[in-house]
C-alpha cells in the first residue's frame, strides 16, 4: 500500500533530501541510495572541498549559470565551508561546471558530467543546427571553430582559457566570428563532452579546460542503466517527486522519465506514494502519484526524531529547494511565483525560506559595510534579528562583514 503524504510530510522529507534541514545526513543517511548516502555533506572529518564536493555529487548536479548563488547554493548544504573550500573542489578536479542537460549551465561531479550529457544530449543537441543556422553559423565554420578551440585548450593544458582568451584564439587562427556566435560555440564544445569549466582562474571563476586533460575518470553509464541512475539520484537529493518533476529537471521526455522511475522502483530504490492536499484528502490520479526514495520515508514516521526544519535559511537564487522541481507548492505558495520570478523571466531570485517555506527573497547590500535587504512576502511576518544567524553564516561562507538587515515596507 503506497504511503500517504500530507504537504507537511512532501516539505520535511524534500529538506531533509535537499541537505537544508538540520538533521540532514547527520545520521548517516538512511537513503536508499547505498553508493551516494555514505558521502556525506555534514561530515566534519572531512577538508571543506571534499565536503563541497559530496553536496555537489550527492545532489548530482546543481543551477550553476551564476557562478556567486552556485557557489552559496553548495556552501548553504555544508556549514562552516568557505568560498575558498568551493575553489578548491574545482581546483582539485572534484566537481566541474557544465551544461549536462536541459541546455542549462550546472555544478556536477566531474565523474558524472559525461554519463548525464550522453542520456541527456539527443534533447538538447537537435535544436543546435537551426540555432546555428540563425546566428549564421556554417557547418564549415562550425568545424573551423571546434578544431581551433580543442587546439587552444589543448596547448593551455590543465591551467585552462577564460572565454575572452578562447575567442582571441579564434581571432589568431584567421576565423571570422561574430560576437553573438561565442555562447553557442562554448556550449556547444561543452555539451558535447570536449570541454568543462574546471580550475579557477584570476579573475575567480572557472576556465576551460579539454574533459580528457581534466577529468581523470568518469562513470560508465548508457542507456536504461542511466535512466536508473537519474531516477535514484534525483529522488536522494530532491525527496517526494511526480513524474513530471523528473522528466522537466532532466529535459527527458515522460516516457523516458516513466521508464528510468520503473527502473529505480523494480530494484527497491523508489516507491510509490500518494499525496494529500492541505485539506486532508487524497489527490487523485497522477497529480497525486509520488515517488519516493523508501531511506527518507522515516521522517513521517516520527517527525520529532528527525529535529524540527530549521527556522530560517537564506537560500541563492536558482536554488534546487524551487529549481529542483515543476511542483514546488510545498515550498512557495503559487501566488508568489512573480515576486521569485519577476516578469517570469526566468531569472530566480535569492530566497528567505522559513521552516521550509518561502517568506521573501533578499539581495546583499552593495558596499563594505555589506548587510541584507529583505524584501517580505505580505503577511510573512519576517523578524530581522531572527535572520541574523543566517546572515552571519553567508558572511562567513564569503569572508565578508555581516552588516545590518533592512526590511523593505
Amino acid at each position: 500500500m503506497s504511503e500517504i503524504l500530507s504537504p507537511d510530510d512532501v516539505l520535511r522529507i524534500r529538506m531533509r533530501a535537499l541537505g537544508l534541514a538540520e538533521s540532514a545526513w547527520a545520521d548517516g543517511g538512511r537513503s536508499a541510495n547505498h553508493d551516494i548516502a555514505p558521502d556525506l555533506a555534514h561530515d566534519v572529518a572531512r577538508s571543506g572541498a571534499e565536503r563541497i564536493a559530496a553536496v555537489a555529487r550527492r545532489m548530482l548536479a546543481l543551477q550553476g549559470q551564476d557562478w556567486r548563488s552556485a557557489r552559496w547554493a553548495l556552501g548553504v548544504r555544508a556549514p562552516g565551508t568557505t568560498a575558498a573550500d568551493v575553489e578548491a573542489a574545482f581546483d582539485t578536479r572534484r566537481i566541474v561546471r557544465s551544461w549536462p542537460m536541459r541546455g542549462t549551465v550546472h555544478i556536477v561531479a566531474a565523474e558524472d558530467i559525461r554519463w548525464m550529457q550522453l542520456a541527456t544530449n539527443h534533447r538538447v543537441l537537435a535544436g543546435a543546427p537551426k540555432r546555428r543556422a540563425f546566428l549564421g553559423i556554417d557547418d564549415a565554420a562550425l568545424d573551423r571553430l571546434v578544431d581551433t578551440s580543442l587546439l587552444a585548450l589543448a596547448a593551455a593544458g590543465t591551467d585552462g582559457l577564460d572565454r575572452d582568451r578562447l575567442a582571441e584564439a579564434w581571432t589568431e587562427a584567421g576565423i571570422d566570428w561574430q560576437p553573438n556566435w561565442r555562447y553557442h560555440l562554448i556550449w556547444w564544445i561543452c555539451q558535447n563532452g570536449l570541454a568543462a569549466f574546471g580550475p579557477i582562474g584570476p579573475g575567480g571563476e572557472p576556465l576551460l579546460v579539454a574533459t580528457e586533460h581534466w577529468i581523470t575518470a568518469s562513470r560508465d553509464l548508457a542507456g536504461d542503466a542511466a535512466l536508473h541512475e537519474l531516477a535514484v539520484r534525483y529522488a536522494a537529493a530532491r525527496g517526494p517527486f511526480r513524474e513530471k518533476d523528473l522528466a522537466w529537471w532532466t529535459g527527458l521526455t515522460v516516457a523516458e522519465a516513466r521508464a528510468g522511475i520503473t527502473a529505480a522502483a523494480e530494484s527497491g530504490a523508489l516507491v510509490p506514494a500518494r499525496a494529500r492536499d492541505a485539506a486532508g484528502a487524497t489527490v487523485p490520479g497522477a497529480a497525486g502519484r509520488l515517488w519516493v526514495d523508501p531511506g527518507l520515508l522515516g521522517a513521517t514516521d516520527d517527525p520529532t526524531r528527525e529535529g524540527p526544519l530549521p527556522e530560517w535559511v537564506l537560500l541563492a537564487a536558482f536554488d534546487e529547494h524551487l529549481l529542483g522541481y515543476s511542483e514546488r507548492s510545498p515550498q512557495l505558495d503559487p501566488e508568489h511565483f512573480a515576486r521569485i520570478v519577476p516578469g517570469r523571466n526566468g531569472m530566480f531570485l535569492p530566497t528567505v525560506v522559513h521552516r521550509g517555506g518561502v517568506v521573501g527573497t533578499w539581495k546583499r547590500r552593495r558596499g563594505r559595510a555589506g548587510g541584507l535587504d529583505i524584501a517580505p512576502f505580505p503577511g510573512a511576518g519576517i523578524d530581522a534579528g531572527a535572520l541574523a544567524t543566517a546572515n552571519r553564516a553567508w558572511a562567513a561562507f564569503h569572508g565578508v562583514a555581516a552588516g545590518d538587515i533592512a526590511l523593505a515596507e
